[in-house]
């Protein structure tokens, strides 16, 4: 082999911005804006939840925490036995 060394070696293809690499910045801000307005719905819905009942508040709170801790635990429970198959 003649150019062993990496310098050498052709990364075509190695990237799907290679060849837009004004695309990445595009990409990102998409992303950036789909989170942003996820977060956004996310609060509005746990607003509108505890204004819902002002009075029950804390109530409210703790439903969202003990609901929030039961899907995690659900959640790592079923990525575990995905990994043990692997």
């Amino acid at each position: 082999m003649v150019n062993r060394h990496r310098a050498y070696w052709s990364n075509m293809g190695a990237s799907k911005y290679e060849f837009e690499p004004d695309k990445l910045d595009k990409d990102i801000k998409t992303k950036q804006e789909r989170y942003n307005r996820k977060k956004d719905t996310i609060k509005a819905m746990f607003e509108g939840m505890m204004k819902s009942d002002p009075t029950r508040q804390d109530e409210t709170y703790q439903m969202f925490v003990e609901t929030l801790k039961g899907w995690r635990e659900k959640h790592e429970r079923t990525v575990g036995r995905n990994k043990k198959r692997t």
